[in-house]
């Protein structure tokens, strides 16, 4: 995310603008082409220039992912072998194979193997251990999330791959969150944070303390922080401090850094 704004001769910021962007090792720029009209250089009532000069800020706020420890010129092998395998377990997720128990989600069911399940999550391995004294000890029933969400969830815990992750994202969180998918929910968390805009910035900070998703909240504070038009007149945002007052004074805290 960054910040670009002009310095006036007050020192106060002007024509801000804020972009959440994603940086990647690409040599692709970034900036916003058309920032603020020239005419307004030359304008004596917007003292923009100060001693005929023109001060440019820009802040930058990063997030930094885990870092991949393993040497690159040593595991071509092994990154070949796990796509196989990756493939082999979504090609075992598809074909039902083998498969002992169900997701029951509404009229609709999702064949899986309680193995994989109680491996990967250790909620589904405590649904499966309680389920051996009941009726259907084979059937889990998930009633809180869209079939669409549970099946992608499912396969993720198959393949580890989460290809439509941003068209669910917030339901991903909060699945993630239920069943304790904690690299789920972080990738469901990214998501949110690449998402972010005016619009929904207020929503996501709620939904950042619902699922205690500690970096979701924190982007979502320095983004209304960079966006200070968001809480002068948003009917949103004074419903969230609210309900949420203690994201006040963490605020406070963000808005007194970018101002020094």
């Amino acid at each position: 995310m960054w910040n670009f704004y002009v310095l006036n001769q007050e020192g106060e910021k002007e024509y801000a603008i804020v972009s959440n962007t994603v940086f990647n090792k690409t040599n692709k720029s970034y900036g916003h082409l058309q920032f603020f009209k020239r005419d307004l250089l030359f304008n004596i009532e917007k003292r923009i220039l100060v001693n005929d000069t023109l001060l440019l800020g820009c802040t930058v706020f990063y997030f930094c992912g885990p870092k991949n420890t393993v040497s690159t010129s040593t595991n071509s092998d092994i990154s070949e072998h796990f796509i196989t395998l990756l493939n082999d377990f979504n090609n075992l997720f598809e074909s039902s194979k083998f498969a002992d128990c169900a997701i029951k989600v509404g009229h609709s069911e999702i064949n899986a193997h309680k193995c994989i399940l109680a491996s990967r999550s250790d909620v589904f391995d405590s649904l499966l251990i309680d389920k051996h004294h009941e009726f259907e000890p084979n059937i889990i029933e998930i009633n809180d999330f869209s079939l669409e969400a549970v099946k992608e969830m499912v396969k993720y815990l198959y393949t580890g791959k989460l290809p439509n992750i941003d068209e669910m994202a917030l339901e991903m969180l909060a699945i993630g969150d239920n069943f304790k998918l904690k690299q789920l929910k972080l990738a469901a968390e990214e998501s949110l944070i690449r998402s972010l805009n005016i619009d929904n910035v207020c929503d996501y900070i709620v939904q950042s303390g619902l699922y205690s998703t500690e970096i979701l909240q924190e982007w979502c504070l320095r983004f209304i922080s960079l966006n200070p038009k968001i809480v002068e007149n948003s009917v949103e945002w004074k419903k969230v401090i609210a309900d949420h007052p203690s994201l006040v004074p963490k605020l406070f805290i963000l808005f007194a850094n970018v101002n020094d």
